[in-house]
């Protein structure tokens, strides 16, 4: 029997959902099952997570999304902080295009993603390589999150 994976996607970007959801579709079929849920932005985020009858197992967060200010969600990171509370064992990848404006302790502090990326790092298999990876309870970090945090530690 097939193991099924919630999975939450949050990008505001159809045609990068469209990505994850063509590369994950493949992810060893003979065992698992993904079951996709997408929002594409900071209020859709927010009522999805808010009105999920299930716990999501995984979430992608883009970074940088609109906002919702009537709920106080400014970001992927305000939807990492309410996923934290209403579904602590959900597996949170958070993704973005900008690296200058990354605050990686505050992350590692507050939220502690089981994977951090730089879009610009990813490829159709480096995308399966993190899920996996995630998936079997290990973290990961792409190429530019490693040499930044490296370069911070300096």
């Amino acid at each position: 029997m097939k193991q099924i994976i919630q999975l939450l996607m949050v990008d505001d970007h159809p045609f990068i959902l469209q990505a994850y959801k063509n590369t994950l579709n493949g992810f060893k079929k003979e065992e698992y099952e993904i079951i996709t849920t997408d929002a594409v932005n900071g209020e859709t985020g927010y009522n999805v997570i808010t009105s999920s009858p299930i716990d999501f197992d995984v979430a992608f967060l883009d970074i940088s999304i609109p906002p919702y200010p009537e709920e106080n969600i400014e970001s992927g990171v305000d939807l990492a902080l309410l996923i934290r509370k209403k579904m602590p064992k959900c597996k949170i990848f958070l993704l973005t295009m900008h690296t200058e404006k990354l605050k990686f302790k505050y992350f590692f502090d507050t939220i502690k993603p089981e994977g951090l990326v730089v879009k610009n790092d990813l490829t159709f298999e480096e995308l399966i390589f993190a899920f996996e990876k995630v998936l079997s309870g290990e973290n990961y970090l792409s190429e530019t999150v490693i040499k930044m945090i490296d370069d911070q530690n300096q």
